[in-house]
């Protein structure tokens, strides 16, 4: 079997697994897309890749200015392992250092991410730089309402606390509505 072969029955397997399919943040695509990009890294007989290597190239190919989230959570990441990591390491502490906005660790912690400069606040200067990095194409009248919803009318930051008190609020709500459709 060539190694392009058994790249791609490995891929299958785990693509098979159920924590693939209920994964809290990416979806089956995303996984799928992060495992040809770690295999490229991986020593063939360990399947284990050194996620520094990974972010060298990422630097290399201007991706860390242009996807500075990202790059700020693989930076904590590469910083955070002594030796190679296997996909599923990797995946599972990607998704620790993304956070989720299923409980309020999770929250707190995608507010820290995003919060870049570490000020503890996000502006319209922030929101803007998300959006043109998640390729949200959000207008100036859409981040300002943003903010307005999130902190108040007046307001021009979001706090901490106040993004994790509102996206909480929104996943509850999702997460009703989910529960409703599924029961019809």
């Amino acid at each position: 079997m060539s190694r392009r072969d058994q790249i791609e029955k490995d891929k299958q397997a785990l693509l098979a697994k159920p924590w693939v399919k209920n994964h809290p943040i990416f979806t089956y695509d995303h996984i799928a897309e992060f495992y040809e990009m770690f295999v490229l890294y991986a020593e063939p007989r360990t399947k284990k890749a050194d996620v520094r290597d990974i972010l060298v190239t990422a630097k290399t190919l201007g991706l860390t200015d242009k996807f500075p989230i990202i790059a700020h959570a693989l930076d904590d990441l590469a910083s955070s392992y002594d030796d190679a990591v296997d996909f599923e390491t990797f995946i599972s502490d990607l998704t620790a250092k993304l956070g989720h906005p299923f409980d309020q660790k999770g929250r707190v912690q995608l507010f820290k991410l995003i919060d870049v400069d570490g000020k503890g606040t996000l502006d319209k200067g922030d929101l803007h730089k998300i959006s043109e990095e998640l390729r949200f194409n959000l207008t100036e009248d859409d981040i300002e309402e943003i903010i307005h919803n999130v902190a108040g009318y007046e307001a021009e930051d979001v706090s901490e606390e106040k993004f994790e008190k509102y996206l909480g609020k929104r996943v509850q709500r999702r997460q009703v509505e989910q529960e409703i459709y599924r029961n019809k």
